[in-house]
């Protein structure tokens, strides 16, 4: 069921350039009912597809927020899933985190199955344990794998051959601790949401760790679970214990916040994607809700 309604934001830092849109999306089974979402992101028409984790299934939107289709269900056989915890298409093929049963999953555009691409077995002994948790992948096809197992990220080729392992756990520098959403930029960077050390990770192509998204005086990063770039360059980073969404411009200052006081209550933000129309989708899971915030250009 979707709501529509248009209040204006009401923060200063954020006003007049984005403000609240309206929201999709409501607590049940039906298809474009949620339950306990974790991921959204946008394919290359626009459309929107969210990880309905508690469902275990991929629902697709269209950029207003109604109902396409919907793939997947309870198993742990062929196109079936457990959990999954992010859907993003890359050249035409929809990817899917499969994380309780360990693996990756490639579909076509209108969800038929076409294999595994990823799996514990097939990995073997290149990582120490795989908990697969969000898959991103830079502009050259290379796939960014966090594993929450290991507390690393997982380069892949193009043939989803594992390249190299990054980080492990710790607080040091490109280490990590519970590593949660991660994206790629068109400036090749490779942004990581390191969530149990409370910061955002900067790391090259090559998995070298080049640097901290730092927040401004007073803005600290209680728990980041999901970061995207917007097709201007600025970044958002979901604080999910802070209930919120950090916005930063394009050289990384901060330049403002997303919370419940500018448009409705934000329970348990824990996703974000931005199209390329400026178009700012959160998910809700604590309210199995997704708003959308609309930027001005």
């Amino acid at each position: 069921m979707q709501q529509r309604v248009q209040p204006a934001l009401s923060g200063p830092e954020c006003s007049p350039d984005l403000r609240y849109s309206f929201s999709f999306g409501s607590s049940g089974q039906f298809p474009g009912q949620l339950r306990s979402p974790t991921s959204i992101s946008v394919d290359s028409f626009g459309s929107l597809l969210v990880a309905d984790t508690g469902n275990n299934r991929i629902q697709k939107f269209d950029a207003s927020g109604h109902f396409v289709l919907e793939f997947g269900g309870l198993g742990a056989t062929g196109a079936e899933l457990d959990r999954p915890t992010e859907a993003v298409e890359n050249s035409l093929s929809i990817y899917v985190v499969d994380s309780m049963n360990e693996r990756v999953l490639e579909y076509d555009s209108e969800g038929r199955f076409i294999s595994v691409c990823v799996s514990k077995e097939k990995l073997g002994a290149s990582t120490r344990g795989f908990g697969p948790r969000r898959l991103a992948f830079s502009e050259s096809g290379y796939a960014f794998l966090t594993d929450v197992e290991a507390d690393a990220v997982i380069a892949f080729s193009r043939f989803w051959e594992p390249i190299s392992v990054i980080g492990g756990f710790g607080g040091s520098e490109g280490h990590f601790a519970d590593p949660a959403g991660i994206t790629c930029t068109r400036s090749g960077g490779v942004l990581v949401c390191d969530s149990g050390n409370g910061r955002v990770q900067i790391l090259d192509t090559l998995g070298n760790f080049a640097g901290l998204l730092e927040t401004c005086s007073g803005r600290t990063l209680c728990e980041p679970v999901d970061v995207d770039a917007g097709p201007d360059g600025s970044l958002y980073v979901v604080d999910r214990a802070g209930r919120r969404v950090l916005v930063f411009n394009a050289d990384r200052t901060f330049r403002c916040e997303i919370s419940s006081a500018h448009g409705p209550s934000l329970v348990s933000p824990c996703a974000v994607a931005v199209s390329s129309r400026g178009i700012v989708y959160v998910v809700d899971g604590g309210a199995d809700v997704v708003h959308a915030f609309e930027t001005k250009r």
